[in-house]
């Protein structure tokens, strides 16, 4: 009986070291990232981009076209859909730096029309204004975060000039990459490193494929409510709504306020032109949350809110927007790594949405689970750990 004991604690010491040194571990990771930021932003960039490419150019070689030339129209395509990219943002920010001295008055007139209606609520009661109210001083911060992103579109250009650098390399070592990962694993660890090759690549190429239609969608509807009503630069919000797109939730959030704030800073004291835009921006959102966006992506991303929502604020604490950005691709690769290394798969488990443990007590018993557990040893697919069973090795 002691002896029982004894092993138990043991066992329990050894777990708890065991989760320390992991703790510990990842801690370190995310410090490094964080310091090497300039560094690993663009690689990270450049992975998920080669991801994007890679079903193209095994498509091409199929088709039997020269790979060479494969690699060739890949890279012309990534420079094309980049330097068009650039142009968008490029005109867009211009356009909306060009209006902001208008911006700047109008916000002055709502201000104003505001503490009329609101003075009671003021400090100081009629000649004082909300703006005035503020700790800062919003004119000077506005200048200042419009210079700001002139710089980081300065910067964004060298950025965009080592991505496409990488991604060419990548391209022309793609064929000799996972030869030289499976002669650098053991002959027992071959198979799972060719697993995780084929499906991260397939999962991040899916998901971000999947997101850049639904963001065109998104995009459009837009550009479109924008064009109805009559607010300025139409485009301005056709590609923010793309590019939030990306962000999960949170994206949606604030790309409703800022359509609704710019409509009310546009046509205010006029207020059913800013009523349609929240009722169709509202419905954007709802319709794009709750249709489109369910139908296409489906249970591809097997991740639960609360950690996209996590993922969301680590990456966006270690990268900036960019990491705001990449954080559901990352953290989903995450997972499928996880989930195919044995002592690692409790964490698979946690970062998974558990729908399958929904059922009584958590049971998967019947043809359901039995169902479940052929599509995963028939598919090996990494992505879905609900669906591993407890005794599985």
């Amino acid at each position: 009986m002691m002896d029982d004991y004894t092993v138990r604690e043991d066992d329990s010491r050894h777990w708890t070291c065991g989760t320390t040194l992991a703790v510990i571990a990842a801690i370190l990771v995310l410090a490094a990232l964080k310091a090497t930021k300039d560094i690993a932003v663009p690689i990270v960039l450049s992975v998920f981009v080669f991801f994007l490419l890679s079903p193209l150019l095994d498509r091409l070689d199929r088709l039997r076209v020269p790979h060479v030339l494969g690699i060739v129209v890949c890279f012309l395509l990534v420079v094309l859909i980049v330097g068009l990219a650039w142009w968008v943002v490029y005109k867009t920010v211009s356009m909306l730096v060009s209006m902001i001295p208008a911006y700047v008055d109008r916000v002055g007139v709502l201000d104003k029309l505001l503490a009329r209606k609101f003075s009671a609520y003021l400090k100081g009661g009629e000649g004082q204004s909300f703006l005035m109210q503020l700790p800062f001083r919003w004119k000077d911060m506005l200048v200042g975060g419009v210079t700001t992103l002139s710089s980081q579109l300065i910067s964004a250009i060298k950025v965009c000039v080592l991505v496409i650098l990488y991604v060419l390399f990548m391209l022309m070592e793609k064929r000799l990459f996972l030869v030289k990962m499976l002669h650098a694993f053991s002959e027992s660890n071959r198979t799972m490193v060719a697993m995780l090759g084929q499906r991260i690549p397939h999962q991040v190429s899916s998901y971000l494929s999947l997101k850049a239609v639904v963001g065109l969608l998104t995009g459009l509807m837009y550009y479109l409510t924008a064009m109805i009503v009559g607010m300025e630069v139409p485009m301005l919000y056709g590609v923010l709504a793309f590019v939030f797109n990306f962000i999960p939730s949170i994206g949606s959030i604030f790309m409703f306020l800022l359509t609704v704030g710019m409509g009310l800073i546009q046509f205010a004291p006029h207020w059913e032109p800013v009523i349609l835009v929240a009722a169709m921006s509202l419905s954007i959102e709802v319709i794009v949350g709750n249709v489109i966006d369910p139908k296409l992506h489906g249970g591809q991303l097997n991740l639960s809110p609360v950690v996209i929502l996590v993922s969301l604020s680590i990456w966006g604490y270690i990268w900036g927007v960019v990491g705001m950005f990449i954080a559901v691709p990352l953290t989903s690769c995450l997972q499928i790594i996880c989930a195919n290394i044995k002592s690692l798969r409790p964490i698979a488990i946690l970062l998974s949405s558990g729908k399958s443990y929904q059922k009584k007590g958590g049971s998967t018993h019947g043809r359901g689970r039995r169902k479940r557990n052929e599509d995963v040893r028939q598919q090996r697919d990494a992505i879905f750990p609900d669906v591993y069973e407890d005794e599985k090795s």
